[in-house]
């Protein structure tokens, strides 16, 4: 049987880019970030994306590159913290992989992009409050579309990794 790709998702600032390189490290995977993909593909930040085209083209562009690396094998894929808002890119997804749902509170999240503010959807807002309504719309999507479920409070991404690979490797 032919290897399938594991699909990191979750909100922003999980982790799903530092533990999926160590992840794809791990199993000997390639690994690619849909996000640094639109970037390179577009030739600019996802944050200037948002900001000259909005968020409508933006979900497009996401959508097509979730089309494109469906294609993929042996791959790690990490998704941006918004993909799940479309059906179509996790039916995509699902084609030849599993999806890894990356959990963390809002707290988590806070601490982690407290000092970034390249993130569009949390710029010139109460970033906590921001961080607290946009996970509460798409939590249950993450739990919806999930394989496999990691909370990552008190985890490194080494640590995620490993244990990802320990749980993942009976279905590979």
């Amino acid at each position: 049987m032919a290897k399938k790709n594991i699909v990191l998702i979750g909100f922003m600032g999980c982790g799903k880019t530092t533990v999926g390189k160590e992840l794809a490290k791990n199993l000997n995977f390639y690994f690619v970030d849909i996000d640094y993909m639109i970037q390179k593909d577009q030739n600019k930040s996802i944050e200037k994306i948002f900001e000259v085209f909005g968020e409508e083209y933006f979900r497009k562009l996401e959508k097509n590159m979730c089309y494109k690396v469906s294609n993929f094998k042996n791959y790690v894929i990490s998704t941006g913290g918004g993909v799940v808002k479309e059906e179509q890119n996790i039916i995509n997804l699902k084609k030849s992989g599993v999806i890894v749902y990356l959990k963390a509170t809002p707290q988590k999240i806070y601490e982690n992009l407290k000092y970034d503010n390249k993130r569009p959807l949390l710029k010139n807002k109460d970033k906590f409050k921001a961080i607290c309504d946009l996970l509460e719309q798409r939590e249950y999507l993450y739990e919806k579309y999930a394989d496999m479920v990691f909370n990552i409070e008190d985890n490194s991404p080494f640590v995620l990794a490993r244990n990802i690979k320990s749980d993942i490797q009976c279905i590979l």
